[in-house]
């Protein structure tokens, strides 16, 4: 019990922070900072926008590359990061691959960036198959994604929310995160998009 289930909705609504917010940045250590800004600039569509270069706490180095995810309507500045690292006491042989790393499934840990529109979705995913990408997309009910995996073996995906929650959905999240045998819910359709050609259907009910 973390003490927060005791709470009854009007109580969790009222320490709930509603300001607008969102990350700042995701930071995650790579190997290959080459292959890694032409994937993040020419297949994600981002820009490199800073680099930080400056000593490690036990005496190395490091590099740390902060590129522009785009600008939100509310005027938020979206960016993800990523660390070159040249430190004895790290050594070079670290995971870089987050579900690897962790013995996880390729679909688990993931990062996903949003597209506002089923336009912009459809723009990402046409401009990863013209790069030779294989992309999954799903359609999940309140949203539609599609995804691929970058240079370090990283899940990446766009992410375009359909339409807001309902009242019910977000009372029922509640309960399904304390309830230890949860109902199965309906599993939506999968696509596999090949650079070229039709799309191929993959799953669903």
């Amino acid at each position: 019990m973390t003490g927060f289930e005791t709470y009854g909705e009007e109580q969790r609504s009222k320490i709930r922070d509603t300001s607008r917010m969102g990350f700042h940045h995701v930071a995650i250590a790579i190997h290959d900072a080459k292959a890694n800004y032409e994937f993040y600039t020419n297949v994600m569509g981002f820009e490199l926008v800073k680099t930080v270069t400056g000593p490690t706490p036990d005496g190395g180095w490091s590099k740390h590359f902060f590129y522009s995810t785009g600008t939100s309507d509310s005027g938020e500045q979206g960016m993800i990061a990523f660390w070159e690292i040249h430190d004895e006491s790290i050594g070079s042989d670290f995971g870089t691959n987050l579900n690897k790393s962790a013995n996880l499934p390729w679909w688990v840990n993931h990062i996903a960036f949003d597209a506002p529109s089923m336009a912009d979705l459809e723009r990402h995913r046409e401009r990863w198959r013209s790069h030779g990408y294989v992309v999954l997309e799903v359609d999940h009910d309140f949203c539609r994604s599609i995804y691929i995996r970058d240079p370090e073996g990283n899940t990446v995906e766009f992410c375009h929310t359909v339409r807001d929650f309902t009242s019910e959905e977000k009372r029922h999240a509640y309960e399904l995160l304390m309830d230890a045998q949860p109902p199965l819910e309906k599993q939506f359709g999968a696509t596999l998009w090949q650079p070229e050609g039709e799309p191929i259907s993959v799953g669903g009910q």
